[in-house]
């Protein structure tokens, strides 16, 4: 019985199951993101597919008693910090419906996610916020979050690549090779997601009938000069750009369909150039769903100079913030002095 004096919160917050997943993606639907380019997403037929390559991963639900009026979550996974190994915890999809906003109900839920994430000691706690939205930059900072890095998220029209014509992509059968050339290039990154080959390993069959298309690369008499993943995410999620602002325009209407280069090695500019235009090549030949926009997606810090050879493409860019949960002393690496990777299974 509630104690004289106690509020009973008009919902209830409890472990998402799969028999949820209707009544999910009904809510995704109502919620648009407020960003400073207005979009809307489109998750069916699965809701929880975003979260199945995540080697853990759990969602909570706040019930109200016309049904569910909120979501979030929250993943563990393998990452580097500072060159040391340790388990991170991302979260995740939390949203409200409009009409059940401002009663408590992100809170309850992000009280739920952050028990679960500090219940595993990770090495370190983050997420990720789109530029514009400002209830949400709002909500993670009074919650005791600090942005650590500026993020973006680089979009290239496929048709807009040249073609590459000093040399081609062959298929990789086993990542080893690609894992080796990850790690030189790529581990130094904070957040890093495969310390070892196991982990690309695990992210690879995760990804089997969810897009991933193959590992590709290109190479010298000296071995694996670079390569990249092709994850076609339309099987996870579309979204649609719902203000024609010019540089959009090309895209008005119709459904980004998007093909994250996952995971990417490379030691130059120039290399990470030429796996745009060979994964541009490899895909332009092909129908994608009708109607669609077909777009390159690279996440990557915004301060990383390493980046700075897409502007060959003049991408269209969506930015994000990564946030950061204060580490207790002593207990979990800080993120934030230097350049992250930004993992496309994060978007």
């Amino acid at each position: 019985m509630d104690q004289p004096g106690t509020l009973r919160l008009p919902f209830r917050v409890r472990q998402a199951t799969p028999k949820d997943n209707a009544d999910l993606l009904a809510l995704d639907r109502q919620c648009v993101v407020a960003a400073s380019t207005p979009m809307m997403f489109d998750r069916s037929p699965d809701f929880f597919a975003r979260s199945r390559p995540y080697p853990w991963w759990r969602a909570y639900v706040a019930e109200g008693e016309s049904g569910l009026v909120g979501v979030g979550a929250v993943a563990l996974k393998s990452v580097l910090v500072g060159g040391q190994r340790g388990a991170a915890a991302y979260l995740y999809d939390l949203r409200v419906a409009p009409a059940f906003r401002r009663l408590g109900v992100a809170r309850a839920l992000g009280d739920a996610i952050r028990a679960d994430a500090r219940s595993f000691g990770p090495l370190v706690t983050y997420s990720l916020v789109m530029e514009g939205n400002v209830p949400s930059l709002t909500f993670v900072q009074s919650r005791g979050s600090r942005p650590v890095r500026p993020c973006v998220l680089s979009l290239i029209p496929i048709q807009s690549a040249p073609p590459e014509e000093c040399v081609r992509a062959t298929r990789l059968e086993d990542p080893e090779a690609a894992f080796e050339l990850l790690k030189s290039t790529q581990g130094h990154r904070d957040l890093f997601p495969f310390p070892n080959a196991d982990c690309l390993r695990d992210r690879i069959a995760r990804l089997d009938g969810m897009g991933f298309r193959g590992l590709y690369g290109w190479g010298t008499t000296y071995g694996l000069a670079g390569c990249f993943g092709l994850w076609d995410y339309a099987p996870i999620m579309r979204m649609r750009m719902l203000e024609a602002t010019p540089e959009w325009a090309w895209a008005a209407g119709r459904d980004l369909h998007q093909t994250f280069l996952m995971p990417s090695g490379f030691r130059t500019g120039e290399e990470l150039a030429r796996s745009v235009r060979l994964a541009a090549g490899l895909l332009r030949g092909e129908e994608g769903p009708a109607g669609s926009a077909r777009v390159l997606a690279i996440p990557h810090d915004r301060e990383d100079p390493a980046y700075g050879a897409l502007e060959e493409f003049r991408p269209i860019r969506l930015g994000f913030t990564m946030f950061g949960v204060e580490p207790a002393e002593g207990q979990a690496a800080a993120i934030g002095a230097s350049p992250v990777c930004v993992d496309p299974a994060d978007l």
